[in-house]
């Protein structure tokens, strides 16, 4: 096929099909970027969500516990099982913990973590009534040596 001055359509064919595979291999490109990305933040979410509950947890089982005035050293056991870290204890006027808590999840290449610390404030501890309330913190404070 040749164009009215006698030259080929050929070339200009040529670069037209290969700009618009540059353009289809960005597209596909950017399109799994934001695949990954949501993708990404749905885990982080879901391990956000993990440190909270394994935080509420512990104040569940520190309750179960029965005991009104529990030992730094029994909290720290039930720590353990529940997937946490005491950092603070504080009994005045009534316990309050600060319990620090990490979970992982995967990135595009690799792993890495949600570190979170709570404040997990117990009222009525050996009572019927015993309960607790649990608080996500803006900032971990540092462990105490």
């Amino acid at each position: 096929m040749r164009r009215s001055d006698g030259r080929s359509w050929a070339p200009a064919v040529l670069v037209a099909v290969v700009a618009l595979a540059f353009a289809g291999f960005f597209v596909a490109i950017e399109v799994a970027s934001r695949r990954a990305a949501a993708d990404t933040s749905a885990q982080e979410a879901e391990a956000e969500a993990a440190v909270t509950r394994n935080a509420q947890a512990y104040a569940a089982a520190v309750v179960a516990i029965g005991d009104p005035t529990p030992t730094d050293e029994r909290l720290a056991a039930v720590a353990e099982g529940a997937q946490v870290e005491v950092r603070e204890v504080r009994r005045v006027p009534d316990l309050v913990l600060t319990v620090y808590g990490s979970a992982p999840f995967g990135v595009v290449f690799g792993v890495s973590h949600v570190n979170a610390c709570h404040r997990v404030t117990f009222h009525d501890l050996g009572t019927a009534r015993a309960g607790s309330d649990v608080e996500r913190l803006a900032a971990c404070p540092t462990p105490a040596p």
